[in-house]
């Protein structure tokens, strides 16, 4: 990483506090859409919310762990969503494919906030559970949707990688 790339008025270090609450967040998030999925059922199988909750637990905890966050000024410290002590705890600095880590975040991302709305728009059409519970799922899941996005930026405000990191929701300074 080139030092001399780093925004100068980014954070050292973001509080664990503030991270654990953000992960809390995303797991909210995360709960909400596989909830909203689960009427799918084939046989009483949910096995669209299943697949939700495997891939996004591989891809959050591992894949993007070991590409991403090897490589990142926050590698070994608390980043706003702590994954830069979980992956130091995982893997060698480094060791990623950051190039690759990109491309996989930005499929992820997208499969965690569009493929449960639909899946939610599809029980809705299906009729499979009344129309007013279904939205009991649905809106406050696009709420969290828009409410990460506009974490996403405020993160992005105070990193040091924001000026290099091809993910950062903020203009390059």
């Amino acid at each position: 990483m080139d030092q001399q790339k780093l925004y100068p008025g980014g954070k050292e270090e973001a509080k664990k506090s503030y991270a654990i609450l953000e992960n809390i967040f995303i797991i909210i998030l995360i709960v909400t859409g596989f909830l909203g999925m689960y009427p799918l059922s084939i046989d009483g199988f949910s096995f669209l919310s299943i697949f939700y909750v495997l891939f996004v637990a591989v891809m959050l905890m591992f894949v993007l762990r070991k590409h991403l966050c090897t490589g990142c000024y926050y590698y070994g410290k608390w980043c706003h969503c702590g994954w830069g002590k979980l992956s130091s705890a995982m893997f060698k600095k480094d060791s990623g494919n950051q190039e690759l880590g990109g491309t996989l975040a930005g499929l992820t991302w997208g499969i965690i906030m569009g493929l449960p709305i639909i899946g939610m728009l599809a029980v809705i059409i299906s009729g499979k559970t009344p129309l007013i519970d279904e939205l009991l799922f649905l809106i406050p899941f696009i709420i969290l949707v828009v409410i990460n996005a506009i974490l996403h930026k405020k993160d992005c405000e105070t990193c040091k990688m924001q000026c290099i990191c091809p993910l950062s929701a903020v203009k390059k300074k």
